[in-house]
């Protein structure tokens, strides 16, 4: 349902459940009325903006104190949405945010839809498309190295290398149109010195492409799975990776039926790894379930951890999975090398019950995801899948560009290509996208953000 941006909205700002504290923000023109109707200050406190007032939440029709609290106005346009805003910090009971929450529905307040009060901030222009992603990146995030790309993208870093080249481009363009309005006042065209210069901007935007899929792994995790025969050591692994008993370990094969997906962080690289039911042969539906999950796990992971009882001969069952690992990357773990390891093949080789090698192993993990380098610095800047296809598509239109100044083909061509590439750089931060795409971006927040 489309609502208009006029009417004020109001939801609760905090997770669902008990907690210390629990927010319900209001934002729009009756959100300093709305202060004013259930608000009660505590000796007279005069309401200003952006001063935290301490009171009480009253029920207007009864008159009666709900609870103690805590309020705060930010008049616009200095408040999140650039609307006024008021938040209530209550109790953090449910019963408590509920009623409250009520109370500003009723008087007068509809509840806000996923996402509309970053929404309302994007649109009134307080943040542009990429910040207003950045914090959906910043509380989803697996990593406190997640959460510091996040934050940069927050600053505005993505977005100001986005609009400085692309503002460059505009200044291409216009450069090239007022020679074809104007062809006898400038001397032909130089296309060696352009492609230089296009060459310039498309490196821009190779370096920031680079790392896309590293920084996705910092913000969402990576999908790890341990696969292997039974009682080759899988739970025992996931145990010895996480530093606890999560998984049931027994010398008995087989005990693993269903996945047990848990993160671990290495390095501040958090990996999501799920230990799977041992793949052989089942010899009932139970099993014939467990192996199909693992195939399916297997299948959307990232990273496999294929582990080998190094203590006995390859089979040909091991031989097997690590065919159907290929593909993807793979590490292969020789585990019980604590019984000597009669399997020649490279490997890390580990004792997950006694917990050798697993520092070693843990390091080789680090490395072997981020291909050998170091994570990006203080100044790069996180890229989502969205912006990468912007990118890809401004990338695409400036090699064209350069390939028609090869073969000296005529300036419009140039031109038209120029306009793709500044269009697609547009879609980043939001100046030039549908209004289907910005829904779309804002319904994968919560209500309340």
């Amino acid at each position: 349902m489309k609502h208009s941006q006029d009417e004020t909205i109001a939801a609760i700002a905090t997770p669902l459940g008990s907690g210390g504290v629990g927010v319900i923000r209001v934002s729009g023109e009756e959100a300093q009325a709305t202060l004013i109707t259930l608000f009660l200050p505590s000796n007279g406190t005069k309401i200003e903006s952006h001063r935290m007032l301490h009171g009480w939440v009253i029920d207007p029709k009864t008159k009666d104190k709900v609870d103690e609290i805590m309020a705060c106005l930010m008049l616009a346009p200095k408040s999140y949405t650039g609307e006024d805003v008021v938040e209530f910090y209550c109790h953090g009971g449910m019963a408590i945010v509920q009623k409250v929450l009520s109370l500003t529905l009723a008087s007068g307040s509809r509840l806000a839809q996923r996402g509309e009060f970053t929404k309302r901030a994007f649109l009134n222009g307080k943040l542009d498309l990429a910040q207003a992603e950045a914090i959906l990146d910043l509380v989803n995030t697996q990593s406190a190295r997640g959460a510091g790309l996040a934050v940069r993208q927050l600053e505005g870093r993505l977005s100001a290398v986005v609009k400085e080249l692309r503002q460059k481009l505009v200044s291409m363009l216009a450069k090239f149109e007022v020679r074809i309005d104007f062809p006898d006042d400038y001397p032909k065209t130089n296309y060696d010195a352009v492609i230089r210069k296009i060459n310039a901007h498309t490196q821009v935007i190779s370096d920031m492409l680079r790392d896309t899929q590293l920084r996705r792994v910092y913000r969402q995790g990576l999908a790890t799975v341990i696969v292997g025969k039974p009682n080759v050591g899988k739970s025992c692994l996931l145990n010895a990776l996480l530093g606890e008993d999560r998984a049931i370990v027994t010398d008995l094969p087989g005990t693993t039926r269903d996945s047990i997906e848990e993160t671990i962080n290495i390095n501040g690289l958090p990996l999501r790894i799920v230990d799977t039911a041992g793949l052989r042969h089942p010899r009932d539906k139970a099993e014939q379930f467990g192996v199909k999950r693992t195939e399916q796990e297997l299948a959307a992971a990232d990273l496999a951890l294929v582990v080998i009882d190094a203590s006995k001969q390859l089979d040909k069952l091991d031989r097997s999975i690590i065919k159907r690992a290929k593909g993807k990357q793979c590490i292969v773990i020789l585990n019980k090398a604590d019984l000597g390891c009669k399997v020649k093949l490279k490997g890390y080789k580990v004792s997950a019950l006694f917990g050798k090698g697993i520092k070693e192993l843990k390091q080789g993990l680090f490395l072997a995801v981020t291909n050998r380098r170091e994570t990006a610095g203080n100044d790069s800047v996180a890229i989502n899948e969205r912006h990468a296809e912007c990118l890809r598509g401004a990338e695409r239109a400036l090699l064209n560009a350069a390939e028609c100044c090869r073969k000296g083909a005529s300036v419009d061509l140039i031109c038209i290509d120029l306009k793709d590439a500044i269009v697609s750089l547009g879609g980043v931060t939001g100046e030039q996208v549908s209004e289907e795409v910005i829904n779309s971006i804002f319904e994968n927040f919560c209500v309340g953000k």
